[in-house]
């Protein structure tokens, strides 16, 4: 048992030790709020898509279509989003609070944390981690999208909406990363040999390097902001999503590989894109804010304790 808390423990702590690194240098003021604003830019217009290419374009494409993976992860993250707007509706009066609510309950920070996460726990890069990432790419910018123009005070926004998720997603630099790399492993085409070092140098700084970013991210001054809604989509996104849903994929069948990237995505933090886009579009800033905060520390031990049940129960 001690074994299992500590290789749970392992898996968990070294990728928050390095946002709390980050988190550190921001406070000292080593960085200040514009530097930190471009190292998330670099992250995810540079180093991100280049370490997902280079991740599908080195794997065999056709594991990336792993159909069974894919349906359930749709459907999952749709009716947990359903499900929590519907507990929005009751819960919540305000529009500027349910939109960011909802956003804050179903959408996790599964891009940074995903591919990293799942590496720790299975000791190799699941594919299934990078198809992961092209679901939730897709399914959290429509939801979200849709649900800030319903609730948001941008009204004329509601006119853009489909304009809004298709250059959302058409203009995404993690999936333009991605389908360069399924394209030129479908042709059987090989990176030069010029490139290849640079590619595999850059994939290789990319985790470290957005860990870092996401904690420079973090401001906790406002964690405290509408507390009891933030306790409530909190456990929502990070114990109630995974309870429900993994039990369901291991009933369904789904890959052990398949249920540790699922369980990191369900359990993931809310994503630190949600903050940007409930100030854009005209929602609860400051709850926001305190969504994030509150999902990243309490994720420390939610994590550790779902890894060790995962751990317990031989499913890993």
């Amino acid at each position: 048992m001690l074994n299992d808390f500590l290789f749970s423990f392992n898996a968990v702590i070294p990728i928050f030790l390095v946002m709390l690194l980050g988190f550190a240098v921001r406070r000292m003021n080593i960085i200040d709020a514009s530097a930190t604003k471009q190292l998330n830019s670099l992250v995810f217009r540079v180093a991100l898509p280049v370490m997902l290419f280079n991740t599908v374009h080195v794997s065999d494409y056709s594991q990336l279509l792993d159909w069974k993976f894919i349906v359930f992860l749709a459907i999952s993250i749709v009716t947990f989003f359903f499900i929590c707007w519907m507990i929005a509706v009751k819960l919540i009066n305000d529009d500027k609070i349910k939109g960011t609510f909802i956003q804050g309950s179903f959408r996790g920070n599964y891009v940074i944390l995903g591919v990293a996460l799942s590496t720790e726990i299975l000791g190799f890069t699941p594919t299934l981690a990078v198809t992961g990432v092209v679901i939730v790419i897709l399914l959290f910018n429509t939801l979200a999208v849709i649900i800030l123009t319903i609730y948001g005070v941008k009204k004329t926004e509601s006119e853009k909406v489909l304009t809004t998720i298709t250059k959302s997603i058409v203009t995404n630099p993690l999936i333009i990363g991605i389908l360069t790399g399924v394209v030129l492993s479908v042709l059987n085409i090989e990176v030069i040999p010029l490139l290849k070092k640079p590619v595999d140098m850059i994939s290789s700084l990319t985790t470290p390097l957005a860990l870092l970013a996401f904690g420079a991210s973090l401001d906790f001054s406002k964690i405290k902001d509408r507390l009891k809604y933030t306790l409530i989509a909190g456990t929502l996104k990070l114990i109630v999503m995974p309870v429900v849903f993994i039990p369901l994929a291991i009933l369904a069948g789904i890959s052990t590989e398949g249920v540790v990237v699922l369980f990191v995505l369900y359990a993931a933090p809310t994503a630190i894109t949600s903050y940007a886009m409930a100030s854009n579009m005209g929602t609860d800033e400051p709850f926001a804010s305190s969504i994030v905060i509150f999902t990243s520390l309490a994720s420390i031990l939610t994590y550790t304790i779902g890894v060790y049940i995962l751990r317990v129960t031989g499913i890993v």
